[in-house]
């Protein structure tokens, strides 16, 4: 019973808090869904569409797009990165594709074959910024 008891509070963790592996051994065609953090070290033909953290491990390999707060690279990636706040490439990444995040740390090394967009931060109550100088229209009388 006490193999029950395991089982009913693994699943009553807070979400985003799961980590999932995918081995060098394992090759995985398919899109990947998750409010977890994401580690491959194998093979992924597919876009990871939500992830909090995903990290792509030396000598491994993906082509898609990948969608998450963070991204690691250390592998090889083709396709676009979408990161919310962070995107790091490691001495040994290389990138084929574009980078859209707020914070880009590139090792040496490290390679990107595409363009990086960097934005700021989202502020809250969305973008309704006054350009500077343009404060106050001009009246007419």
């Amino acid at each position: 019973m006490s193999l029950l008891s395991r089982r009913a509070s693994a699943s009553s963790s807070p979400p985003g808090s799961g980590y999932s592996l995918l081995d060098s051994q394992l090759t995985v065609f398919g899109d990947i869904d998750t409010s977890g953090s994401l580690r491959i070290d194998g093979r992924l033909n597919g876009t990871i569409r939500r992830a909090d953290t995903v990290v792509l491990g030396v000598g491994a390999t993906m082509t898609g797009d990948v969608h998450a707060r963070e991204v690691i690279v250390g592998g090889a990636l083709t396709g676009n990165v979408h990161a919310t706040e962070r995107v790091e490439l490691q001495p040994t990444a290389i990138v084929t594709g574009d980078i859209t995040t707020q914070v880009v740390l590139v090792q040496e090394g490290g390679v990107v074959n595409g363009r990086v967009e960097m934005q700021p931060p989202e502020k809250a109550g969305g973008s309704n910024r006054t350009p500077k100088g343009a404060e106050h229209s001009p009246s007419s009388r």
